[in-house]
């Protein structure tokens, strides 16, 4: 898992059964469905079934086994399709549920996979976390990411779809991303979400801390209770836990302007504030036109999370190059994915994990 672009935040009421974190199995309802961005402005797409195909209003269809879709096919109605029995494939990865392609207005297609929460979340857990992991980790992992795409879900209004695929929401691989200890860590959570006061919460997570989890507000100006920093010992077992990334400025001002920055040359760059955690708040950019003050979560956007992993930094530059030496991997908000590794080592089980993470909410099941 990476980051999320944070909005901001909307309470939304959630139906629920307040239990604590005392509950019982025998309490678990019906689930209900979410909607999965898979893929968007497609020109095309190719969906297989070796046992043929289920169209939403056409009969079943068992010589179909092969179809390729474009705007074209799809028409001004959207089409809903699925394999007979087993995973349906689209564009060579196999899928739960049903398999949805929208045309747009600019003439190309979004393709959603509608299906079961439950059946979804077997695809996210070993595709975020190691599936070699403790138990009460990937249990961890499960109710945050079950949590998290529900909250997406309500917030997301009348678009067509509830959450992305991608990083950027949380990574959904279908069938391909499912593993058996992921789909028992799905299993043994069945139905149950985080809530503060009734109401679902924004269960964000990332990789590693660096020892130390940030408050929401620090970040993205969300002052809730439940996103406040706590200590972590992630650094103790990850690997790679410190790195140094060497970027030109050039590469920076280049990413900086594609989203919507205007400044000129990079001359220097310098850090403008720090967290009570230790992240950075903003980075100076000295540039030929004067000096632009950029938040380091933007700037970490711009330039790519993967070649600046967290804000968790120090700063220099050396020779036309920025060199920035930190730790730690993601936000830095809500559940450390390594930390809540080291817990479940440590003895710890799902439920203490969440509770240390978001402090204050309580697990509930769904209604």
């Amino acid at each position: 898992m990476a980051d999320r672009q944070c909005a901001g935040i909307m309470r939304v009421r959630a139906f629920l059964f307040c239990i604590g974190f005392l509950f019982s199995p025998a309490l678990v309802s019906g689930s209900e469905n979410v909607r999965v961005a898979l893929a968007d402005n497609q020109k095309s797409v190719v969906i297989t079934s070796r046992s043929g195909f289920i169209r939403e209003g056409q009969p079943f269809s068992r010589d179909e086994r092969r179809l390729v879709f474009s705007a074209a096919s799809v028409g001004g109605r959207p089409v809903r399709i699925r394999a007979s029995g087993e995973l349906t494939q689209v564009n060579g990865r196999g899928y739960r549920g049903w398999i949805e392609l929208r045309k747009k207005q600019n003439g190309l297609l979004l393709v959603i996979n509608d299906l079961d929460i439950e059946d979804y979340l077997k695809g996210v857990i070993t595709s975020e976390v190691p599936s070699d992991w403790h138990a009460e980790a990937l249990k961890a992992q499960a109710v945050a990411s079950r949590t998290f795409a529900l909250y997406e879900k309500r917030a997301a209004g009348s678009r067509a779809y509830h959450i992305l695929a991608t990083v950027k929401s949380q990574v959904y691989n279908g069938g391909s991303g499912e593993q058996s200890s992921g789909i028992q860590a799905v299993r043994e959570t069945a139905g149950l979400i985080i809530a503060y006061r009734g109401e679902i919460i924004p269960a964000f997570y990332h990789s590693s801390c660096g020892g130390q989890t940030e408050n929401a507000d620090e970040l993205w100006g969300i002052d809730e209770p439940y996103l406040k920093g706590v200590d972590c010992e992630c650094q103790q077992i990850i690997r790679d836990g410190l790195w140094e990334k060497r970027i030109s400025m050039t590469h920076i001002a280049d990413a900086l302007r594609r989203r919507g920055f205007r400044l000129g040359d990079i001359l220097g760059m310098g850090i403008e504030g720090i967290t009570p955690a230790g992240r950075v708040k903003n980075v100076t950019i000295h540039h030929q036109s004067g000096k632009k003050l950029v938040p380091a979560e933007r700037l970490r956007a711009a330039v790519g999370n993967t070649l600046i992993p967290s804000v968790f930094f120090e700063l220099e530059v050396s020779e036309g190059d920025a060199v920035f030496s930190g730790r730690g991997s993601g936000h830095g908000v809500g559940l450390c994915q390594w930390g809540a590794e080291e817990m479940a080592g440590s003895g710890h089980d799902f439920k203490a994990i969440l509770s240390h993470y978001y402090p204050g909410t309580s697990l509930v099941r769904m209604e």
